[in-house]
């Protein structure tokens, strides 16, 4: 189960990433949309990353994160009841 601030990073990343699977963003294009909260943000990342709804990419230009299968699945069920 998700707390709320965690599912609120997971809608906010949902978003940035248009519901897509191939797309990657890296850390701080997620964390500054939470502005006084980007501790906070990042600890529910990695929360997310460690219960699977968002995946770590590895690039030459360093971290970034996608939507896993689940996440993305997720996220579509937060379109349809249109929390996003």
């Amino acid at each position: 189960m998700l707390r709320p601030f965690e599912l609120e990073v997971l809608r906010r990343t949902c978003v940035e990433l248009h519901l897509s699977k191939a797309m990657h963003l890296p850390e701080q294009a997620i964390t500054k949309r939470f502005p006084g909260a980007e501790k906070e943000a990042r600890k529910a990342l990695k929360k997310l990353i460690a219960k699977g709804y968002i995946g770590p990419h590895p690039t030459r230009g360093g971290m970034t994160y996608q939507l896993t299968e689940s996440g993305w699945d997720l996220c579509r069920e937060m379109k349809r009841d249109e929390i996003i």
